[in-house]
């Protein structure tokens, strides 16, 4: 492990100013995606949700359940006036 950590030593010193900043950043937000949310931990802990794991590339898409009739929203609006 020691060499390739030597390898991005040496490819730092030879960078500009500019490269080894734009590198930072993106450091920065590689580190940033990593972590998990706090909201993501507490489902986690929950029996009642399956969180998958990261690695997994998060939830399975689901395709949208379209409803037919009157929107629920709409009926309660009515239902209040």
């Amino acid at each position: 492990m020691g060499s390739v950590k030597e390898s991005i030593h040496d490819a730092i010193d030879r960078m500009s100013d500019e490269e080894a900043r734009r590198l930072l950043e993106f450091v920065k937000g590689l580190r940033k995606k990593t972590r998990v949310s706090a909201t993501l931990r507490r489902l986690a802990e929950d029996p009642a949700f399956s969180v998958p794991p990261q690695r997994n590339g998060g939830f399975r898409a689901v395709k949208p359940v379209q409803g037919k009739g009157v929107p629920a929203s709409r009926l309660l609006v009515e239902d209040r006036r």
